[in-house]
């Protein structure tokens, strides 16, 4: 098993932006080609979310750093 892996804790399109949209729900921020760019939160699958964010190495980031918060 990777040692990066954690069950139940994804990080949602490999770090696409998420913002929260008019009924209050997380919904993908698409760009141009369906990238992960672009200013958003990170999503977890068990659902926490990130300070909004400028790009998907800072989401992804974010993403190892609850990982290892919740392992801990």
């Amino acid at each position: 098993m990777n040692a990066n892996r954690l069950a139940g804790h994804t990080l949602a399109s490999e770090g696409a932006p998420y913002l929260l949209n008019e009924q209050g729900e997380m919904q993908r921020q698409w760009k141009r080609y369906g990238g992960v760019s672009g200013e958003g939160r990170g999503l977890c699958s068990c659902g926490a979310t990130s300070e909004i964010l400028p790009s998907a190495y800072r989401r992804k980031k974010w993403h190892r750093a609850h990982k290892a918060e919740v392992s801990a």
